[in-house]
């Protein structure tokens, strides 16, 4: 099956091989016509279906591919194309996976199969962009490319290529799997507001009660063509015994999400007694609730000041979100534009070449 398992208008069962159209005999009768057999390449034929049960059938559509590849368009849901599939084993085929069914029919290299798994994983435009750019073949050339100036000795140009395509690969690792946000700050300093407003909808319950959010609560956003997660914790206090015991369970988890975060933002309310102290690597100082500053923009400099009620700075926010996870967009924009890594084997064989 080809299509998403779910709910949905439509799916597809992809059915390839030197038996392909043969498979299909006895099971699929066009409406009018010649049969699938003498159908041209790229013919679209729509007919019936018959399913291994006697009443049981429906209208559906068969593309003609090639001798050897077909495709079969049903209803979606679960229940159309599992009886498809069934009828097709039960005629000999064999059932495979999505992933099986790209090693076996993708273009030949191994990374053009890499790059098509990958694109079913992509999150957001950007990712979607860059993988289709590594299956149409800028790796594979930037990698000839290196193997080339190898062979010739051209060994400073080599190491050069090889550096520029492992500064690319960090973000490349990260194209089938989103950058993770976490949001920390003290109880009722506005995190949760923050992630609706970024959102763009009530994802998080607000609440002037301390300690409403208590677990983790996850939101998965696109950011500039990036895929994010979004981390609403629990928020800390000056004295956990304060908290009970849920919401102490709460603040330990958000302790241990900021441990493996790409980026915090540690949110302190424009009406707190002053900003966090001690920002680490990797932190990002966020000023919420500016409509109740008692001080101006210019104390705090370097934070980003934001008002989720009126929308203030939160494109600015975003936009340093961008900056901080994906901070080789600006810095060196080209990097992005031919090949990237995206696999750990690919950093592997890039690494086996320095060595040569």
């Amino acid at each position: 099956m080809l299509t998403p398992p779910g709910r949905g208008a439509l799916a597809v069962v992809g059915v390839a091989g030197a038996g392909a159209i043969g498979a299909i005999d006895g099971l699929f009768t066009p409406h009018g016509g010649s049969p699938v057999a003498l159908r041209p390449d790229g013919a679209i034929c729509v007919g019936r279906w018959q399913s291994l049960v006697a009443a049981a059938g429906e209208e559906l559509v068969v593309v003609r591919h090639a001798a050897d590849r077909l495709e079969i368009h049903c209803h979606g849901g679960l229940a159309a194309p599992t009886a498809v599939l069934e009828s097709l084993v039960a005629r000999g085929a064999t059932r495979l996976s999505w992933s099986e069914w790209l090693e076996r029919t993708a273009p030949s290299g191994a990374i053009a199969a890499e790059a098509r798994a990958a694109l079913c994983r992509a999150g957001g435009p950007k990712a979607a962009r860059i993988l289709s750019r590594q299956l149409a073949g800028a790796l594979d050339r930037d990698l000839e490319q290196i193997r080339s100036l190898v062979a010739a000795g051209a060994a400073a140009a080599a190491g050069d290529a090889i550096d520029r395509l492992l500064r690319a690969a960090r973000v490349g690792l990260r194209l089938t799997r989103p950058w993770r946000v976490v949001l920390a700050g003290a109880v009722n300093a506005g995190k949760s507001s923050l992630v609706n407003a970024l959102a763009g909808h009530a994802r998080s319950i607000v609440s002037d009660v301390p300690g409403t959010t208590r677990d983790l609560v996850e939101t998965r956003i696109v950011l500039d063509g990036w895929e994010v997660d979004l981390v609403d914790a629990a928020g800390g206090r000056d004295d956990d015994r304060d908290a009970g015991a849920v919401e102490r369970a709460g603040i330990a988890r958000a302790q241990a999400a900021r441990a493996t975060a790409d980026l915090v933002l540690r949110v302190t309310a424009a009406d707190a007694a002053g900003p966090p102290v001690g920002l680490r690597p990797g932190e990002l100082l966020v000023i919420s609730k500016a409509d109740r500053a008692a001080v101006g923009a210019a104390a705090w400099p370097d934070a980003v000041w934001t008002c989720a009620v009126t929308g203030e700075g939160i494109d600015r926010l975003a936009a340093r979100i961008v900056a901080a996870l994906v901070p080789e967009e600006l810095a060196e924009p080209g990097l992005f534009a031919g090949g990237m890594p995206f696999t750990a084997r690919q950093v592997r064989e890039l690494e086996a070449l320095r060595g040569r």
